[in-house]
């Protein structure tokens, strides 16, 4: 019975993070679409550099941080950010009966 439910949990664990993956996969297209139309509309509007209005920058900067919270959900649900540590300590060796006169 306890395996049972260990299986069902695991299986059910998995089930959600597809459907983690199925849904930042999905947002991240329509991103990739928001970003493609709204720069097509920042190219006709021929606006000079210096004169970019503060809603356009609000809307590039929402988009940057939309996709970055993506980009983390997706390797969190991928398991990209699980990193093994190694021990690199150095080995210190203990010598007894050592004669600190005679080094």
């Amino acid at each position: 019975m306890v395996k049972k439910q260990k299986t069902d949990l695991k299986q059910k664990k998995n089930d959600v993070n597809n459907k983690h993956i199925e849904f930042y996969d999905k947002t991240l297209e329509m991103l990739g679409f928001i970003l493609d139309e709204f720069s097509r509309e920042l190219t006709r509007a021929d606006i000079e550099f210096l004169d970019m209005p503060k809603s356009a920058i609000a809307v590039i900067d929402f988009l940057i941080s939309a996709i970055g919270k993506v980009q983390k959900g997706q390797r969190l649900a991928l398991g990209l950010d699980v990193e093994e540590f190694e021990d690199t300590s150095p080995v210190i060796n203990i010598i007894e009966g050592i004669n600190e006169s005679k080094i």
